[in-house]
């Protein structure tokens, strides 16, 4: 039974691209990413010891933190909220044979990670193994596998629904990797924070591993103390597991009363434009509230990242400003990617899949209202994000922002989203399936994110690596941002500004013929509506069929 259950949960997690990206492949890509930026330069000539050598095992903590924690908490979460674990209770499978195969593929999962990683250094990075420290090695992995295993089952015990979940779950992980040595190497974190960091096991988790693998340390790499943390998050998460785990979706009370509430029947035929665009924009407004985990990979992080930069970075420069303000500048860059873009993919993708676009066909609704409500919800979010990032970087660390700064900054906010959001949409029509649209829009972001300075990894990035960001508008709309928020002053980003207006009027065209040709082959079978809602056939409303 354990490994059938452990089979199926398997085949489960990779058959979702998400959830191979966060886990497997992110780890991979920031190996790639950072190896390229800081490069592979020989630490010892007399033992041909490299820079990746130290690298490579952060990366591996990283991915099996993240796949023993976040991965399984977010995925238990939404089995328990979609009613899968009450269903096995009603069948002859045992609870502890559930649970088993839930962790038996979660420490599968890591091993693949481990082994990928691993695998990777040793062939492309000169990653030499350090034999007489294996058996330290491989107890320190199953130890903390085991440990984030079991924390995160504490936090779906303790944390309701799945969006919740979701947020904690890998929002604290991305969170603790930015002050426990794993994305930020070398920076010297104030007092308070590095104390905050010892508490949490990631950071001992990491170094257990690195020691392990250092070849210049002696010993067999066994460390007590940092093992000893490991052991005990791992039996408190068990025991607040065991203590407070259900199966069933904790009950939701929700108010049906709405009050202050216009009943009076609205007139006939159909709405005006401006009632549209209005419906549609509170709409998506009113999705994104109720996704608390979007809500923080959009708003939250990236003020949570412009802190913690610049608080363990505060007196280094970037792109020949203060580190602050270029936090400000690629932070917002990022909330429009994701506020435009990962998010009007998993919303217009979503809403095709579960037949939302399609019966919207029937309605007063015409195409246009749906996508630019999507857009300006997108816009107003991140404008509201940049006010917030501005004034954190003016109080909290001295950024100065003129007057003058805003004309120029709101051109830039304007025209990017409506670049990303136009990206988006032609992606969620391209896309068969939503996990597939899911996965090509955070397997393009996110990469690019790296390479168009917009996440700081230090470092000059190689010319090919600057070659793809320079083709992409990610890096065009960062340095536009930061070219009028400079108060030293900078020449006008004409040409940044002229590439992002390029994919802008580009994607467009792509999408209009990308409908047409949609509307072209189901011409035939359509016959039109009656009545006010009569419309054509919406390309991209309704989901391709798979060949």
């Amino acid at each position: 039974m354990i490994t059938r259950l452990v089979w199926h949960e398997l085949k489960s997690f990779f058959r979702s691209p998400v959830a191979a990206i966060l886990t497997i492949a992110m780890p991979l890509l920031m190996t790639v990413i950072i190896g390229a930026a800081v490069g592979n330069t020989t630490v010892d000539p007399r033992t041909d010891v490299r820079v990746m050598q130290f690298v490579i095992p952060l990366m591996a903590a990283f991915g099996v933190a993240q796949g023993c924690f976040g991965t399984l908490a977010i995925h238990l979460a939404d089995l328990r909220d979609r009613g899968w674990l009450k269903r096995l209770r009603g069948t002859p499978v045992p609870a502890w044979a559930v649970l088993a195969g839930l962790v038996g593929a979660s420490l599968v999962i890591a091993a693949v990670t481990v082994a990928v990683l691993l695998g990777v250094g040793v062939v492309f990075y000169d990653v030499q193994l350090v034999w007489r420290t294996l058996p330290a090695l491989l107890l320190t992995l199953l130890v903390g596998a085991a440990s984030f295993t079991a924390l995160g089952f504490a936090v779906v015990a303790l944390v309701r629904g799945a969006a919740a979940v979701q947020m904690l779950g890998t929002g604290l992980i991305l969170a603790l990797a930015f002050i426990s040595d794993i994305i930020l190497v070398g920076g010297r974190l104030p007092a308070w924070l590095d104390a905050v960091s010892r508490i949490f096991p990631l950071r001992h988790f990491a170094h257990a591993i690195g020691d392990a693998m250092n070849p210049f340390l002696t010993g067999t790499g066994f460390y007590g103390d940092r093992l000893g943390v490991l052991v005990v998050w791992g039996i408190g998460g068990a025991v607040v597991a065991v203590w407070r785990f259900g199966w069933e979706r904790h009950p939701v009370t929700a108010s049906t009363v709405r009050t202050g509430r216009d009943h009076r029947a609205r007139p006939q035929g159909r709405p005006p434009a401006w009632r549209l665009l209005a419906d549609q924009v509170a709409h998506a407004t009113t999705r994104l509230r109720r996704d608390l985990s979007t809500v923080f990979f959009t708003v939250a992080l990236p003020v949570l990242l412009l802190v913690l930069i610049s608080l363990i970075f505060g007196d280094a420069e970037a792109g020949g400003v203060r580190l602050p303000l270029f936090m400000v500048a690629a932070m917002i860059t990022y909330t429009v990617g994701v506020a435009a873009y990962v998010n009007m993919v998993e919303a217009a993708s979503g809403d095709r899949e579960k037949g939302v676009l399609k019966r919207l066909t029937g309605t007063p609704l015409p195409p246009w209202a749906y996508y630019a409500g999507n857009f300006f919800s997108a816009l107003w979010i991140t404008l509201a994000t940049a006010v917030v990032l501005g004034v954190v970087a003016i109080v909290g660390y001295g950024v100065r922002v003129v007057p003058s700064m805003i004309p120029g900054m709101l051109l830039a906010i304007t025209l990017g989203t409506a670049c990303f959001a136009v990206l988006g949409s032609l992606v969620s029509v391209l896309a068969v399936k939503q996990q597939t649209a899911n996965a090509v829009a955070l397997g393009t972001f996110l990469p690019l994110a790296f390479v168009s300075d917009v996440f700081v990894i230090g470092g000059e990035l190689p010319g090919a690596l600057r070659m793809i960001g320079d083709a992409f508008p990610l890096k065009h709309l960062s340095h536009a941002l930061l070219a009028v928020l400079d108060p030293a002053g900078r020449p006008w980003p004409g040409a940044d500004l002229a590439v992002v207006a390029a994919w802008t009027l580009v994607g467009a065209l792509v999408l209009a013929v990308v409908r047409r040709i949609r509307i072209s082959k189901k011409a035939p079978q359509q016959l039109p509506a009656p009545g006010i809602g009569q419309q054509s056939t919406l390309s991209g409303f309704e989901k391709p069929e798979a060949e």
